[in-house]
């Protein structure tokens, strides 16, 4: 009888552990390092190196967003947020821990993070890639194994290729 009690509670821990492995297989995965290759605006003209650079990095549900570019001759416009997220198949949220912008939504620096109604926001699969609109971002994200792009519709395009 003992044998046959430690039978079935080995079997039933494999069984959990196999769900959880077959659970984490099919929920999509974002984790890794982008760098922010180039920008490309509403008009065509594309932003690179040294005028824009951007590093990403999001793992384990933390991520991290540092991101520079010239608005023109005289201005630089910057943002560096920590934040943290979830992500399963049918939603993603984000929670922004920390943030600092400067000269993107208004002149000079701001510790405001967006204002959200709610932290989290449909996923989709679309052509192979996974798409998403962060909360409060105003940005379409969408996501295949190569990298991300992000795309503020009317005004431009960021290109993201994943490094790690």
């Amino acid at each position: 009888m003992f044998k046959a009690l430690i039978g079935i509670t080995v079997a039933a821990v494999a069984i959990a552990a196999n769900s959880q492995q077959t659970a984490r297989a099919s929920a999509p995965n974002i984790d890794g390092t982008y760098i922010l290759v180039k920008r490309v605006k509403a008009d065509g003209t594309e932003l690179k190196s040294p005028a824009i650079e951007g590093i990403y990095t999001m793992r384990h549900g933390h991520g991290s967003l540092n991101i520079f570019w010239k608005k023109d001759s005289a201005t630089l416009a910057s943002e560096s947020t920590i934040l943290k997220y979830s992500l399963t198949a049918s939603e993603y949220c984000e929670w922004i821990v920390y943030t600092v912008r400067n000269n993107i939504d208004a002149p000079g620096i701001s510790t405001d993070a967006p204002q959200v109604a709610n932290h989290c926001t449909p996923v989709k699969v679309d052509k192979g890639e996974l798409v998403f609109a962060p909360p409060g971002e105003g940005v379409t994200t969408s996501f295949d194994e190569k990298g991300f792009k992000a795309t503020i519709a009317g005004e431009l395009t960021d290109y993201w290729v994943k490094i790690r």
